[in-house]
């Protein structure tokens, strides 16, 4: 079941995203947090850990999951300066059982260029005026703007496959009652969309988890893919 199509359905379907995010408040006010989350598709159900945490002078998102087919690490390094989330690293490794995929991407600002290696081989410059955010670290965005009130935004996010980054909007939709481990939790709802695209992503905030994602529903004309909380190992 591990095959190409399953691999570019992952890759560029939704799990860059779902694993895979002025400001008011950045991680330094995010607890870090270790959670147990499941990603899942027509093609592939499979469990991993998500780690935020300070490490050195910078910060870390990762996600690690593997299973009897398939073994997947994701993990981005970035800094806060001025208030404003600055990438530093982006590294991918995905293995499944009969193909190897694996791609870096590196934010130089001492010469604006992003620079990708691995099966994606591309060099973009930086327009150090519109901020790019990797797949992960732009998670810290949308906490952070959905914690300080902000109705809707704008956020660019590199192009992983082709270089360069793409404009996504993303808009407060209302609330939703969720339910975590027979608990109710008061969810506010993100949604983002791309102008030319039929692909959407909704994202489900827990007030009650210092809006850590509950869930994530990426929707296509072609397919459905879903991020969900399973289990918190440790918060704050």
């Amino acid at each position: 079941m591990i095959n190409n199509l399953l691999l570019k359905i992952m890759i560029s379907k939704g799990l860059y995203f779902l694993l895979l995010s002025s400001i008011g408040f950045l991680s330094a006010e995010i607890p870090a947090y270790s959670a147990k989350y499941n990603f899942e598709s027509e093609e592939i159900s499979i469990t991993g850990t998500r780690t935020f945490k300070k490490i050195n002078n910078g910060y870390e998102i990762r996600f690690e999951a593997s299973n009897l087919l398939a073994s997947m690490y994701f993990s981005s390094l970035f800094k806060i300066t001025n208030k404003q989330v600055i990438a530093d690293t982006y590294d991918i490794k995905i293995k499944p059982r009969f193909l190897n995929r694996n791609q870096s991407v590196k934010f130089n600002y001492d010469i604006n260029i992003i620079k990708s290696s691995g099966v994606n081989v591309w060099q973009s410059n930086i327009n150090k005026e519109n901020n790019v955010f990797d797949p992960l670290n732009v998670q810290i965005m949308i906490r952070t703007f959905v914690r300080d009130g902000i109705q809707n935004f704008d956020l660019n996010i590199i192009d992983m496959e082709n270089g360069g980054s793409k404009k996504y909007s993303f808009i407060v939709n209302g609330e939703e009652e969720c339910l975590f481990e027979n608990k109710k939790l008061n969810c506010i709802i993100v949604e983002r969309s791309r102008i030319g695209s039929e692909r959407t992503v909704k994202y489900y905030l827990a007030k009650e988890l210092e809006y850590m994602f509950t869930k994530i529903i990426d929707s296509s004309p072609e397919r459905t893919n879903k991020l969900e909380l399973k289990k918190i190992l440790s918060l704050g």
